[in-house]
């Protein structure tokens, strides 16, 4: 019952994205998170939606076994 095998992980093939090549739980939808960003007038606010970062050994209460991952 770990992240390992659970339906909502997937590894972020996203080469772009800070995420790629962590695992990520999608069981719940995106955290929004800002991000400080320096502007021509101070400082901008950008936001952004990251799925959570989890490792395989996690353990959540919305786990479902994804059946087609080897143990």
């Amino acid at each position: 019952m770990s992240c390992k095998t659970c339906i909502y992980s997937a590894i972020s093939l996203s080469p772009e994205s800070k995420q790629s090549g962590k695992l990520l739980c999608r069981a719940q939808p995106p955290i929004p998170q800002g991000i400080a960003v320096p502007a021509q007038g101070g400082i901008s606010i950008q936001v952004v939606t990251l799925w959570p970062v989890v490792e395989p050994a996690d353990i959540c209460g919305a786990y479902e076994r994804n059946d087609q991952t080897p143990n």
